[in-house]
């Protein structure tokens, strides 16, 4: 099968239907019209080479042209290997040294993405759109094509450790239908979109289209666009991360939002008091989602009761949690996952689905609990947990309290290694802006001293301007790959 005759048949049920509203105010692309795009833009690649068992890395921004674009390398029988715009020039070579690509598609002010890849002569598209042939550095793994591939797509990275994630055209079909037993999108949702679609297409913009619903895009992310754009088209659904509803919570317009029927969070965690506000704003509960890049979305909170807060839901019909006890007591479980369109294989080193899970069971390396009515609740990751000594803490524990004080805006805390104690607590402080009077490291360890018993107290503090996140927004915290982006940044 191929995600572009899913499409497709949509269009032919409702070829006049918006399938992309703005960002302009006079900006409409019905069904039939963006599949008239994708199909001469198809035709374009086609003359570039571009066919089945190609592999194409796409850089390019969010918006129209990248839907139309990743939709015409599917179109072609090629495998779309994202490329962000917001990684840093190292990160975009690696994707080029540790996948094999024939072609990369990139405007042409953005260039420099392929400085040493390049084997050919750059040709355009559509206009500042080039396809530029590359040289590889490597082959395929030898089983590559015969999974019939839609999407490759490195791991944020946290560790530095990223995987590439081999998604089939059958995965993502099954995984959106699986989404939607809990989302139930139709034709009648309007779908407000503010995040990178280089990290957010296969469960999110393909489902919206399969579905037949529309997709409405911001000229900005300023909290009263968003508004704005939003309650003028209609807007149901809002997928976006903590910082865009924070934004729209501190909009103090009278302006509201009443055809939204779906506010969803992710990216990171949602805290307690963004969740509050766009409530008291809007009166419209935010809903987390739990999504993973191998397994799609098997838990999002749906329910409006404000005592679920901070949790992601129950787990969708098409899925199974099984709750593993690690040996951290308390209600801390493993959380393993079975069910429909998880991965097809890691890249490198190459493993199968089959290998990856010998027994249908995936492995998240998340932490959660379960409550007594089957809400999840996820606690972090386990290899965030800090051991020292044997006692065991999630940082997010102490960030927590850390971000509790009135001159901090925000905290990482992270494992520093001890040789007598294995780790200790290190931490990097982001204060609030206007502060006049920034509490000192001792001043803060004592603040946490009030809440936290002393294994959990930082042993060193660190104040920075911002702290250090992936291209997706998940925060680091590896202390060498802290270090190492902090001493590139010096350098630059």
């Amino acid at each position: 099968m191929n995600l572009m005759d899913t499409f497709c048949e949509t269009v032919e049920k409702q070829p006049n239907h918006p399938a992309i509203i703005g960002p302009g105010n006079e900006d409409f692309t019905s069904y039939a019209q963006l599949q008239e795009k994708i199909e001469f833009v198809a035709d374009r690649l086609t003359t570039n080479g571009i066919g089945p068992n190609s592999c194409v890395g796409l850089h390019h921004p969010s918006g129209l042209e990248y839907i139309i674009l990743t939709y015409a390398i599917w179109r072609c029988g090629a495998c779309v290997v994202p490329i962000p715009v917001e990684l840093v020039p190292e990160e975009k070579h690696r994707i080029g040294r540790e996948i094999c690509l024939d072609t990369i598609i990139s405007k042409s002010g953005m260039y420099s993405v392929i400085e040493g890849f390049q084997n050919g002569k750059p040709m355009p598209i559509v206009e500042d759109i080039i396809v530029v042939p590359v040289k590889s550095f490597r082959e395929h793994p030898p089983n590559f094509f015969s999974i019939n591939p839609a999407f490759l797509r490195f791991t944020s990275g946290t560790t530095g450790a990223s995987k590439g994630i081999v998604l089939s055209h059958e995965t993502v079909y099954d995984r959106i239908h699986a989404a939607n037993d809990g989302l139930c999108i139709g034709p009648e949702d309007r779908i407000t979109w503010l995040l990178s679609m280089a990290y957010h297409f296969t469960v999110s913009i393909v489902s919206y289209l399969s579905f037949g619903a529309t997709i409405i895009l911001c000229k900005n992310h300023l909290g009263a666009t968003i508004i704005q754009t939003t309650a003028s088209n209609k807007g149901t659904i809002i997928y976006g991360s903590p910082v865009h509803y924070q934004f729209m919570a501190q909009d103090r317009s009278s302006l509201m939002l009443p055809d939204l029927r779906l506010a969803i969070s992710t990216t990171t965690s949602l805290q307690a008091e963004i969740a509050e506000a766009f409530y008291h704003r809007f009166k419209i509960s935010l809903i987390e989602a739990y999504g993973i890049i191998e397994v799609g979305l098997p838990c999002i909170s749906l329910s409006n009761d404000k005592c679920k807060l901070g949790s992601v839901g129950r787990v969708l019909p098409a899925y199974e949690l099984h709750m593993e006890d690690v040996g951290l007591g308390n209600e801390l479980r493993a959380i393993n996952i079975r069910g429909k369109g998880f991965l097809d294989a890691y890249y490198e080193p190459w493993q199968t689905r089959e290998e990856i899970m010998p027994n249908g069971w995936f492995v998240t390396n998340d932490l959660g609990r379960l409550d007594d009515e089957g809400y999840l609740y996820i606690s972090g990751r386990s290899k965030d947990v800090i051991n020292v000594g044997g006692m065991k803490f999630f940082p997010q524990e102490v960030e927590k309290v850390l971000e509790s004080h009135p001159a901090v805006k925000e905290a990482c805390v992270f494992p520093h290694h001890h040789k007598r104690l294995g780790d200790v607590p290190h931490a990097e402080v982001v204060f609030a802006k206007n502060n006049k009077n920034p509490p000192t490291v001792n001043e803060l360890k004592d603040y946490c001293r009030q809440c936290l018993t002393g294994y959990k107290i930082p042993e060193d503090i660190r104040f920075v301007d911002a702290l250090i996140r992936t291209a997706s927004g998940k925060l680091i915290r590896s202390e060498s790959t802290i270090n190492k982006r902090r001493d590139a940044t010096r350098e630059d």
